[in-house]
């Protein structure tokens, strides 16, 4: 059964507005705590039609079979139905650039054969910032620094632009509802994790506590 937070602040939260030309919602959902948030938010919202996402780049073995299940689970006792992909990232590719164009086609892809009206995504202002101070490492152009997009023109939308990580692994502690964590996310092997775990913060220590809004 789906949890109930009807009059819940945190899904005032929510940029529904967003999904005001939007019935049919394909919610992208890996298991982790952001997407999870964002599926069982969602379900309060009145008149989507739902069906989960899940993408499985199969890249860890056990734990991203462990992912799959758990997705699926949540989504048969939501009572949603789920769009399940496996597709392997190559060996000699760059991983966080094509784990992304591989998500993209996955979306585009489910956009068009299922006949969905947008994509949801738990992207984060946490996200927002690694993104924005990437880019600008990176030296992008004021196009770039606009950063992660609410709504794109192929039909991402992205409504939790505005709620931090750490403010939704709270809503979920709070609620009892478990999530899954990506040990992949810990290794500063990968550009974006090393800008989350050591620049970042030692950003906001030093120079600006507020730097992610």
């Amino acid at each position: 059964m789906p949890v109930v937070f009807a009059g819940d602040p945190f899904l005032i939260k929510l940029r529904a507005e967003l999904f005001k030309d939007c019935r049919r919602v394909g919610v992208a959902v890996s298991g982790g705590a952001d997407s999870v948030c964002l599926l069982h938010l969602m379900l309060e919202l009145p008149g989507l039609d739902m069906t989960v996402l899940h993408l499985n780049h199969m890249a860890r073995g056990a734990e991203s079979d462990a992912d799959a299940a758990f997705v699926r689970d949540l989504a048969a006792r939501l009572g949603l139905p789920l769009e399940y992909r496996e597709q392997r990232i190559p060996a000699d590719d760059n991983f966080e650039q094509a784990a992304r164009r591989v998500r993209k086609a996955f979306f585009l892809d489910c956009l068009k054969r299922l006949q969905l009206d947008c994509i949801a995504t738990g992207h984060t202002l946490s996200d927002q910032a690694e993104t924005v101070l990437f880019r600008f490492l990176r030296g992008a152009g004021t196009a770039g620094l606009a950063g992660i997009l609410p709504v794109t023109a192929e039909g991402i939308v992205r409504p939790m632009l505005h709620l931090t990580r750490a403010e939704i692994v709270d809503w979920l502690r709070a609620r009892g509802i478990a999530w899954r964590e990506d040990s992949t996310n810990r290794e500063v092997r990968f550009a974006r994790n090393r800008i989350r775990h050591e620049l970042l913060p030692a950003l906001m220590r030093d120079w600006n506590p507020r730097l992610p809004e």
